[in-house]
């Protein structure tokens, strides 16, 4: 036998492959390769067959002791070893999955350097992109080290990682965000041909990246990265979010607005804001039979004669038109303004303005509210439509709409007056593209440090921020020439797993996982409860790098979501150290234990030096 047989198969089925070791075998062998153990658990063994070369992991190990009966013998122990059977390697490739199982009492080998050279692809990192100067293209990428085989580096394929979705999953204090930030630094250390074309948008829900990303330019002089922050009081550059992007979700999110009664008003809200704050659209024919609908109702209501007069002013001075204003002559010769003027408690003049409204009766309006083109206004104004969409409502349904949606209008009074109300502005821009160009610019990484916003505001900033970069890349001459992967940190207080999609019919991020690759729109979700998150999502991840989760509806829930994931692979994950972590998928040919090292410089996520803070 050669120094590399350690055994042969006893046991092959398709629950179970055991081997037994030969006899005399210590705990290791001296190779051509140098020492290595024999039987160490998550090793690997190769088994020779015809044509091919059977790749096996050692996932467990035994003793069992035999005696005969013969007189004077002593007892024997034999050792045997449990496989899972991991790939093939035919014609010096390696293929993930077995098309046949091995026979029995074929020999087991301790791996060779080659054949893991050749299953941890680490033969090729570049490829020649200019060869007058031999400048090179990273076509791999070094993320970590083999923790069975620690003189490998763990590289994955660069396209086929940050070419899908991929996720990050493990307990807090696991070291996600250390394997983010190390992995992101990696992509950047190349200074020849360096990753300038790459565009990462990073949604930092807890602040930890700034410190990790903010002076890269210092050590590679092409890239470059921008700090987004939502905090009012921050020295970063303030994040904006168009508030003329928002849907009637993200309102209701925020709101918390009930579905029955106060969703159909924002919706309302917002196909006014859009027909009255048109500067592009003439046409006044629409406008002013919403303002004589709302004005025989306020007129109609139980109203004291002054209330309904402030609130017609109030109106007619925010969207009255050419028409239909406070400056309007009416038949008798009096403006509308004079008209609404009280006496005695009563408005004398109702009835000639009862005959001006007839004038501008139109009956079909929902032709005219298909047209949902973005109409650029702030959020005063967005304010002053929801307060016109209550009496309008009121107008044609019931006159207790404004009972019940008082406290919705508080609601958005309250955040316009807030520190979080402040991100929500008319911008500079008055489109999605010329909004995202400049959010994202010539930068490589935008970090948006969004830690200083309660969770419904921090969940529309990311269903805004990623529909509105979805739609940018979608609107794209050419599809998918511009990259871009956008990580989303604490990705289960966003991509929540429910079946209510709200008012526009869907689920964003479940959108953006099922096409955004091809529009080039790639998710890195990182979460340390992946049971909460959207199944959908998960499901449409092709990478993912695991680190300790101890939850068991957690666990369960990985193993049924995540492919190529064994029960043994589910155990381990248990225990594992403080920056180690599972990584498998498209872009590596095995699952591989790996060891990530510190990100320099670090993220902003230590842990609290209790001892410090207390005996002081």
């Amino acid at each position: 036998m050669s120094s590399r047989n350690i055994g042969k198969l006893v046991t092959v089925s398709n629950r179970s492959i055991i081997a037994e070791m030969y006899d005399n075998l210590g705990n290791y062998i001296n190779t051509s390769d140098g020492i290595r153990f024999v039987g160490e658990i998550s090793s690997y063994v190769t088994i020779d067959d015809i044509g091919r070369k059977i790749i096996a992991e050692v996932i467990g190990v035994d003793e069992k002791t035999s005696s005969t009966y013969d007189k004077m013998s002593k007892p024997k122990s034999a050792k045997f070893i449990f496989l899972s059977l991991i790939g093939e390697i035919i014609n010096g490739k390696f293929f993930f999955g077995v098309s046949k199982m091995p026979l029995i009492f074929s020999t087991i080998s301790i791996i060779t350097d080659h054949d893991l050279r050749i299953m941890l692809e680490i033969e090729c990192d570049d490829q020649i992109a200019d060869f007058i100067y031999g400048k090179t293209r990273a076509i791999s990428l070094p993320i970590g080290q083999s923790v069975i085989f620690p003189d490998y580096d763990v590289k994955i394929n660069i396209d086929n990682f940050f070419g899908f979705h991929f996720a990050i999953f493990g307990n807090t204090g696991s070291g996600k965000s250390n394997t983010m930030a190390q992995i992101l630094q990696s992509i950047f250390k190349k200074t020849d041909y360096s990753a300038r074309g790459a565009k990462f948008i990073i949604l930092d829900s807890n602040g930890e990246y700034e410190s990790a990303f903010k002076d890269i330019n210092q050590s590679n002089n092409q890239i470059n990265a921008k700090m987004l922050s939502t905090d009012y009081y921050s020295t970063d550059e303030r994040l904006e979010i168009p508030v003329w992007a928002l849907s009637a979700d993200d309102w209701a999110i925020l709101l918390h607005a009930s579905e029955k009664t106060q969703i159909p008003i924002i919706k309302r809200a917002i196909d006014i804001a859009r027909i009255f704050f048109d500067k592009t659209n003439p046409d006044n024919k629409l406008k002013n039979h919403i303002l004589s609908c709302t004005i025989l109702g306020v007129l109609n209501s139980s109203d004291s004669s002054p209330s309904k007069s402030d609130k017609l002013k109030v109106i007619l001075a925010t969207f009255g038109t050419e028409e239909f204003n406070l400056d309007t002559r009416l038949t008798n010769g009096k403006t509308i303004r004079e008209s609404l003027a009280t006496s005695y408690g009563q408005i004398p003049l109702i009835e000639t303005l009862y005959d001006h409204c007839q004038i501008y009766e139109y009956v079909d309006i929902k032709n005219e509210l298909q047209d949902q083109h973005l109409v650029v206004y702030d959020l005063n104004q967005f304010a002053e439509a929801v307060s016109f969409a209550v009496l309008y409502e009121g107008s044609i349904s019931s006159q207790r709409i404004q009972e019940y949606t008082s406290t919705l209008v508080t609601r958005l009074e309250s955040l316009r007056d807030s520190d979080q109300g402040r991100i929500l502005t008319k911008t500079l821009f008055t489109d999605i593209d010329s909004y995202v160009s400049n959010l994202i610019g010539d930068h490589q990484i935008l970090n948006i440090n969004i830690s200083s916003l309660d969770d419904s505001a921090c969940e529309v900033v990311a269903k805004v921020l990623s529909k509105i970069i979805f739609d940018y890349l979608r609107n794209r001459a050419k599809k998918a020439d511009m990259p871009i992967n956008l990580i989303i940190e604490e990705a289960h207080r966003f991509i929540k797993n429910q079946n209510i999609y709200g008012a526009l019919g869907y689920n964003i991020f479940e959108r953006i996982a099922k096409e955004g690759r091809k529009f080039g729109l790639l998710l890195g979700i990182s979460s340390q409860r992946p049971n909460e998150l959207s199944k959908t999502v998960v499901s449409q991840c092709s990478n993912f790098i695991i680190h300790r989760v101890q939850n068991p509806d957690d666990l369960t829930y990985i193993s049924r979501m995540v492919p190529y994931i064994s029960e043994g692979i589910i155990d381990r994950l248990t225990y594992l150290q403080t920056g180690h972590a599972l990584v498998f998928g498209s872009a590596i040919n095995i699952p591989t234990l790996t060891k990530f090292e510190l990100a320099s410089p670090p993220t902003d996520s230590h842990n609290a030096r209790i001892s410090e803070k207390w005996y002081i």
